[in-house]
């Protein structure tokens, strides 16, 4: 999508007595040099200014730019909060569709904490360390994280994490040519499996999260890939990339589903989504699901993706982890293109962050980093299990995720020290949502029906959305739906009801409402309920029920009038086409395998949508594309 500048206009002058026809000629010319130059200096520097860094660009320097809403180190007065660079008037070719009209958001300081939310009130103890191990007495970072308005995290058009952003509210990039009435599966692409490395069964296909990654590269990047001869040369490509249990990563064409390249091979199951650095920099970061007998180690990997070498491995099986037994990573990363800083919470209940160091240098296509890891791990009393399996949402310079003990955290990435936490009536794993309208920030997450009964069995409980004040820890609200789970204990098999998929924060014809599916609330595999809530009060406006119950995270799209539809794949393998403003039923498509006829299976894996095609893998060992008419 690109967006033209406002032409420049010149008034012609009004005729005055005594003013001859040399006198206007003159004026005339001059004022027609100063228009030319206006126009020559809008095309020469205001495109450089939008797109962010080009060439070569070293770690510090000042070509090292987030873009949109990043990069300002300068903090506000009479707070340490670091304050953005306002959005541009005119919105980078990046901006996503979805976010736009631009709506310029003022940093807002964090405020008095609630008296239950703070680290004293909660026992909760922390140690910061550096990339060895050992403990910090306090930090600073040097170049302050400011990660606000989410039209500005990425300087190359798609789906670069997971939820898209740093809000993670846009699974979607694009919008609709009109109101959508079908679904068809356009093209279907078969996967692979790998055997667990503690339980009997096998991962199969994509699980959750398992978003895929849609890309549309630079030109002059995409041409220095090793993508497939005819490929590279295509116009306009979206790159659809997949992380799969079967220890492979795949790269397809958005458009009809063929290799664009070889995949990248793991050799062990990858559970979560990845994320693409977001100033289109051929650099890819994905996190391990499980062991496996034929890959050493167990962690995070970093990808050159202009010829997919390995960049770096981060073993998660760190001595320094409260959890050191076990490394898997299924959360998704984020990452602050201003200062050049991953943010990895790791199921080894560690929070990784790293000045990455990075240079990638277009004309040679060299990429090369040099991690400086700052990381935080922390403890509660009574706390049922350690590890972080949700992705990080960052507000500003503070990262809000939830953990395997039902507590949602605030962080201050700048300090690395602890803002709020919240103890939730069960099990989290979702990631939070950010939402800010004028100064109220608000955070959304949900919890699973998991804990509530001390069981081995099957049992009913309350499945809890939560809107939190984001700069305090107040509970602005909460909504319940009852649901259902089959606790079987170390058996491989549980099964958790409840809120699994992350929540829509919507937008445009839907800005006041929060969408949630609840699972499970017919009985064990049985039974979802996609619930739209009034975001101020939290009261019922829709509900939207289906026979299958749903891990996946539903999406939403929009027309180019803003009218809001939500999709929503779940466990018999369908996809759901829902009005967003009503929840009325549109249409349903049952996702195929290659032969046309089989139920293409379970899908857990949250979609990802690029203009009017969506993509979506199932345990059924397929991955999917699906067009939106």
């Amino acid at each position: 999508m690109s967006f033209r500048n406002k032409p420049v206009y010149v008034k012609r002058p009004g005729n005055k007595r005594g003013r001859n026809r040399t006198a206007r000629t003159f004026l005339y010319f001059v004022m027609v040099l100063v228009a030319i130059t206006i126009i020559v200096a809008v095309v020469k520097y205001v495109p450089p200014l939008l797109a962010g860094p080009s060439e070569i660009n070293q770690p510090g320097s000042s070509a090292t730019t987030g873009g949109g809403t990043t990069g300002s180190t300068t903090s506000q007065k009479g707070t340490t909060t670091a304050a953005p660079t306002p959005v541009p008037t005119i919105p980078p070719a990046s901006a996503n569709p979805q976010l736009l009209p631009v709506v310029e958001l003022k940093a807002q300081p964090i405020g008095t904490i609630a008296s239950n939310r703070t680290p004293g009130a909660n026992k909760l103890t922390y140690d910061i360390l550096n990339g060895s191990g050992s403990l910090l007495a306090s930090f600073n970072r040097k170049e302050p994280v400011s990660l606000l308005n989410p039209i500005g995290y990425q300087q190359i058009p798609g789906v670069l994490t997971f939820r898209g952003n740093n809000f993670r509210n846009a699974a979607a990039f694009g919008s609709l040519d009109k109101s959508p009435e079908s679904l068809a599966q356009i093209w279907t692409r078969g996967v692979g499996s790998l055997p667990s490395s503690s339980w009997s069964f096998s991962w199969t296909g994509t699980g959750w999260t398992g978003q895929p990654l849609l890309v549309q590269w630079d030109e002059d990047v995409r041409k220095l890939m090793n993508i497939v001869p005819d490929k590279i040369n295509k116009k306009g490509l979206v790159e659809v990339i997949y992380a799969t249990m079967d220890g492979n990563i795949y790269f397809y064409d958005l458009d009809d589903g063929k290799n664009t390249r070889e995949p990248i091979k793991v050799g062990a199951p990858i559970k979560g989504t990845p994320a693409v650095d977001p100033r289109g920099w051929p650099i890819l970061y994905v996190g391990q699901g499980d062991n496996n007998k034929n890959v050493d180690g167990i962690g995070f990997r970093i990808f050159n993706l202009i010829d997919q070498s390995m960049l770096y491995f981060h073993n998660g099986n760190d001595p320094k982890s409260f959890r050191p037994g076990w490394g898997a990573c299924d959360s998704s990363p984020i990452f602050d293109a201003a200062t050049d800083t991953l943010f990895y919470p790791n199921e080894n209940g560690t929070v990784y962050t790293a000045k990455m160091n990075t240079v990638f240098d277009k004309t040679t296509g060299k990429v090369s980093i040099n991690p400086e890891f700052t990381n935080y791990r922390y403890k509660m009393p009574n706390q049922i299990l350690q590890g972080i399996e949700s992705s990080m949402a960052i507000y500003n310079n503070t990262g809000y995720f939830s953990d395997n003990s039902g507590v949602l955290h605030a962080l201050d990435l700048n300090t690395m020290k602890p803002v709020w936490s919240a103890q939730l009536e069960d099990d989290s794993d979702v990631t939070p949502v950010i939402s800010q309208k004028g100064d109220a920030v608000a955070v959304y997450t949900g919890t699973e029906v998991d804990w509530q009964k001390d069981i081995v069995g099957t049992y009913q409980g309350d499945a809890i959305l939560y809107k939190f004040d984001a700069l305090t820890g107040e509970i602005v609200w909460k909504a319940s739906h009852k649901a259902y789970t089959k606790n079987a204990a170390d058996h491989g098999d549980d099964v958790n009801g409840g809120v699994m998929g992350t929540p829509i924060v919507g937008k445009k014809s839907i800005d006041n409402l929060v969408i949630v599916n609840f699972c499970m609330t017919n009985g064990v595999y049985s039974g979802t309920s996609l619930a739209a809530f009034d975001e101020a009060d939290g009261s019922l406006v829709w509900e939207y029920k289906t026979k299958a119950y749903s891990w996946s995270s539903p999406v939403d799209v929009y027309d180019e009038e803003g009218n809001a539809y939500i999709l929503l794949a779940d466990s018999s393998s369908q996809l759901h086409l829902v009005n967003g403003k009503t929840g009325e039923g549109i249409k349903v498509l049952e996702i195929k395998k290659a032969d046309g006829e089989t139920n293409g299976g379970n899908i857990e894996s949250s979609p990802a949508v690029f203009g009017d095609t969506l993509v979506i893998g199932t345990r059924g060992n397929v991955i999917v594309g699906v067009k939106i008419s």
